[in-house]
């Protein structure tokens, strides 16, 4: 007998949920990459879903055909996740793209080569050789696969966060807390996934109502990517200019491009970075371009007729800081300036004045070079 109990429609909320942002994802226009890859991943979850929902509301005990359907899609979920992360930053799928997807392609096919046979062959190849050889590989295969572009995802994210802090003003802004925030919680995941698998292996065998709590993490899991993810689906982050470089090799800190090796005129001659970087900062100044709530390092080498290289390095070893802490610090300075005279004066538009683009951004960048709230400082100042 068929019956939604409590069980099956917990599950079929958090599927549906999914399904509705991916939908949603598919048809934004912008990000649109990205959106789609978030939105197969959520329709993957989903598919994970899909046999318990069926399973707690009675399907394989009245249709018990539908056993092998070719919902099983875990293969997909590594790749999915990795391009979802990378497109973020605007950085082109590669040419062989295809080819992280293979895997989940042979499993969907083993799935859908075993379904349409009797039921009677089925559960003779289940107990003989799917669940002895088969399983235990697709299992295996399905953790590495996780936790190989989970790093790989991870380590682009950090790479990204670190490029942005030497390369863009408003660093603030693209900060992307919630995909940090999502890969802390698939880490969990893939621990509690894990654990359960062991605990079938090495102890004892789980039922599906056993399984109920993993699978209900994984509905909430899909609440959350469904409802940040489209929350932000429309945020333009800055495009990674320096994507030549494989994000792996990139360190969490990026400082200056690396030094050339030394000739006889480099060594009789050396480079004063701190001189040159005083030079450019004072030029900075003078002209106000700190001011420019879009000022990159891009845009500020071209100003000052030099290279991204070379500025990123008079910045870094010159003045000992990154490109986006000399620029914030400025425009902090300017509304600390502005509060003064201004006692009285509209926080935002002060802030705006001073090239902040954003309100998170000027209370995180205030609050980080000051130690205190613009409002609590403006009090303490008057």
């Amino acid at each position: 007998m068929i019956q939604f109990g409590s069980m099956s429609i917990t599950l079929l909320v958090g599927a549906l949920y999914g399904v509705l942002f991916a939908v949603l994802l598919y048809w934004t226009t912008r990000n649109q990459l990205a959106n789609r890859f978030l939105a197969m991943l959520l329709i993957v979850i989903a598919m994970q879903l899909l046999p318990y929902i069926i399973g707690y509301a009675g399907f394989y005990d009245k249709f018990p055909w539908l056993s092998y359907l070719p919902y099983e899609t875990s293969l997909a979920f590594g790749p999915l996740l990795f391009f979802y992360v990378r497109s973020l930053s605007a950085m082109p799928v590669p040419k062989n793209w295809w080819l992280h997807f293979l895997p989940v392609a042979t499993q969907v096919a083993y799935y859908c080569i075993v379904f349409p046979f009797p039921l009677e062959f089925k559960n003779a190849w289940d107990t003989n050789v799917h669940v002895p050889f088969v399983l235990p590989v697709e299992q295996a295969a399905t953790f590495i696969s996780i936790c190989s572009y989970w790093w790989l995802s991870f380590k682009h994210y950090r790479a990204y966060q670190a490029w942005l802090i030497n390369n863009v003003s408003d660093r603030e802004d693209h900060h992307i807390e919630w995909v940090r925030n999502f890969l802390i919680a698939l880490g969990l995941t893939i621990v509690f996934w894990v654990g359960l698998v062991g605990f079938e292996r090495l102890v004892a065998k789980l039922n599906y109502f056993q399984q109920f709590p993993f699978y209900v993490w994984l509905a909430v899991l899909s609440y959350y990517l469904g409802t940040e993810g489209y929350r932000n689906a429309g945020h333009r982050y800055p495009v990674w200019l320096g994507g030549a470089a494989s994000p792996a090799k990139l360190s969490a800190r990026p400082a200056a491009a690396a030094k050339p090796a030394p000739t006889r005129d480099t060594l009789r001659d050396p480079i004063d970075w701190q001189e040159r970087g005083n030079r450019w900062r004072e030029k900075l100044v003078e002209e106000q371009w700190w001011r420019d709530a879009d000022l990159t390092l891009a845009s500020l080498a071209r100003e000052l007729g030099t290279n991204t290289s070379d500025l990123s390095r008079g910045i870094n070893e010159g003045l000992g800081m990154n490109f986006n802490e000399l620029i914030n610090r400025l425009r902090v300075d300017a509304v600390k300036a502005a509060l003064k005279e201004l006692p009285e004066g509209n926080l935002l538009d002060i802030a705006f004045d001073a090239g902040f683009s954003s309100k998170a951004s000027f209370n995180r960048s205030f609050k980080l070079y000051t130690g205190e709230t613009p409002t609590a400082w403006r009090a303490a100042a008057k």
